[in-house]
């Protein structure tokens, strides 16, 4: 007896669950840039420091980084948490902990 079976589906079904999966890492990077500019606790005078932070996502996952830098090279979130306060760490382990809720019921 012959079993015959058809699969062309079944990469549409993967696709689409892997468009849900970047959804939602693209909605914790939106919420977390947002915690971000919240939460920070330093004086951002001229707002470089909130407006650089962003997020990417791909398939290895979300990424949070801060673009603010001097023309020398100087990394501004770097030196600024460096001194105690949180441009960006405080959003990564909130974009951690909502990833974990998320993805791991």
């Amino acid at each position: 007896m012959d079993v015959i079976s058809d699969f062309s589906d079944v990469e549409g079904f993967f696709d689409e669950g892997e468009w849900e999966v970047e959804k939602k890492m693209i909605d914790v990077g939106d919420a977390a840039v947002k915690y971000a500019e919240e939460h920070g606790d330093y004086q951002d005078h001229t707002l470089t420091l909130r407006t650089s932070n962003k997020y990417d996502v791909d398939k290895d996952g979300l990424t949070l980084y801060n673009d603010a830098t001097a023309p020398n090279g100087y990394q501004y979130a770097s030196n600024v948490e460096s001194k105690g306060f949180d441009v960006l760490s405080g959003a990564s382990l909130h974009a951690e902990k909502r990833l974990k809720e998320e993805f791991e019921k």
